[in-house]
């Protein structure tokens, strides 16, 4: 669970650096695609501690976004401010994607369903807005990179930990 949490909170400190140090930081694009690769890492190591665990189909795609993402945005020759809210905004909405996915889907996180529809929306959202940002709205693309990378990574921190709690039984149970 560790390594899933230091998932999360590598992309909540990208998210966090985006929006405190976003009129002098123009390397976010690089920071990014350091996070998410790092994330890929994190969940592959992750994968190889627990290989003879079941684990959630949807953590794999949760892996391919990020890796994808990540190595997308290193190797693409021309890449700039567009290209980043391109590839940013395909991640976020697929990160949405999944967490309505995970949320309809899986019987088990029924108790937590409205975060998971309501989240995994928000994300979609989010991820639409960025891609249709005008040329003329560039100086607050940041902040709102960072705000739906802050928002994914605190809801996934949220989920992670009440996973790791369980269920309380009820009160008189043995």
């Amino acid at each position: 669970m560790t390594l899933r949490v230091a998932r999360s909170a590598v992309l909540l400190l990208t998210g966090l650096a985006t929006i405190i140090l976003n009129q002098i930081m123009t390397g976010y694009p690089a920071l990014f695609g350091i996070a998410l690769t790092v994330g890929a890492l994190l969940t592959v190591s992750w994968l190889f501690i627990h290989f003879n665990e079941p684990f959630d189909p949807f953590l794999i795609m949760e892996l391919v976004a990020d890796g994808f993402a990540g190595i997308v945005i290193f190797t693409y020759p021309h890449s700039g401010e567009l290209f980043f809210m391109i590839v940013f905004s395909f991640w976020i909405v697929f990160m949405g994607i999944l967490f309505l996915g995970s949320g309809v889907i899986r019987q088990q996180k029924k108790d937590k369903l409205a975060v998971y529809l309501i989240s995994g929306i928000m994300l979609v959202v989010l991820g639409f807005v960025t891609i249709n940002y005008t040329s003329e709205n560039m100086g607050s693309v940041n902040y709102l990179i960072g705000f739906a990378t802050v928002v994914y990574s605190v809801i996934n921190i949220y989920l992670l930990m009440s996973k790791k709690r369980g269920p309380h039984p009820p009160p008189g149970a043995k």
